[in-house]
């Protein structure tokens, strides 16, 4: 009896943790892109592009002896490949936008940002699928995670993690088809320094051994990336009224809701390093 209540215990944190890192990202696709087929396919061919980047640096890493241990090293590269596909996976939707046009009834602007944010929300899709299987997968079995010192949180950190980073990339897919349209650098830069930037703090992970600067900071970067992404899909005046009274509403309905307990609320948990790259399998300490 003991051990089949662990089993589905496992199961159901396994599905808890899934609900956490893939649940907004399944909303917006089905919300968003389920409806129209081309776009199902441009989600399709972003994540593509995404693993051919990914296999390019494993290339690199494989050729390269030092790269082959060192996480520091093959991270820059890792970022940089990806970057690289994004631009020439923009090359080829523009390629292909007269043909787009066709498949679908808006003639708008919108249109193209709404390709853009396509391709970037498969990226970060097939990106998150291939980060955070690795922990499960290092999770699964008989074992309790932290035994040996960690934390208890690490699975659930990175399943918060990998929900950021879904939607960082579909920001930085709509921060990079825009500027390359209108030649506007600054989005460019700031495209490939914040994707730079979350990827060199998830080293600090190996020496603080807390995740909690890494996902604070990836979290606001988040919200920073969502407005300015608004901003650049040319969202207008009643549009962005409409989405603050929303932003106040929930303010003032968490600020009102009841609480279970007497405690102050939960702090923000930390847990044992983890990689942001996909080359880099992540582990947990069990026994």
């Amino acid at each position: 009896f003991c051990v089949r209540l662990d089993q589905n215990m496992t199961v159901l944190a396994v599905f808890s943790y899934g609900l956490i890192a893939y649940g907004p990202a399944a909303a917006l696709f089905f919300v968003t892109v389920a409806r129209q087929p081309h776009e199902v396919i441009i989600l399709i061919v972003g994540a593509f592009f995404w693993l051919l980047s990914v296999f390019c640096a494993s290339l690199i890493r494989i050729a390269v002896p030092p790269l082959y241990s060192t996480t520091a090293f093959i991270l820059p590269f890792s970022v940089i490949l990806q970057e690289v596909f994004r631009w020439l996976f923009y090359r080829v939707i523009r390629r292909v936008d007269k043909l787009l046009s066709v498949m679908t009834d808006d003639k708008t602007m919108r249109r193209r940002h709404k390709v853009a944010y396509v391709g970037g929300l498969g990226f970060g899709a097939i990106a998150g699928v291939t980060t955070f299987s690795n922990v499960v997968r290092a999770s699964a079995g008989p074992g309790i995670v932290g035994i040996d010192g960690g934390s208890q949180f690490f699975v659930m950190s990175s399943a918060f993690a990998t929900n950021a980073l879904i939607g960082l990339h579909a920001c930085w897919g709509v921060l990079w088809f825009a500027g390359w349209d209108n030649k506007h650098w600054v989005k460019l830069v700031i495209t490939f320094l914040s994707h730079m930037l979350i990827a060199s703090l998830s080293l600090l992970n190996q020496y603080t051994g807390t995740t909690v600067w890494f996902l604070t900071t990836q979290y606001i970067l988040l919200g920073l990336l969502i407005f300015y992404s608004l901003l650049a899909a040319g969202i207008t005046r009643r549009e962005l009224s409409i989405l603050e009274n929303a932003i106040r509403f929930c303010k003032v309905y968490f600020t009102f809701a009841p609480r279970s307990g007497t405690g102050s609320g939960a702090s923000l948990p930390s847990s044992p390093p983890t990689p942001y790259s996909p080359l880099v399998q992540a582990s947990t300490d069990s026994s």
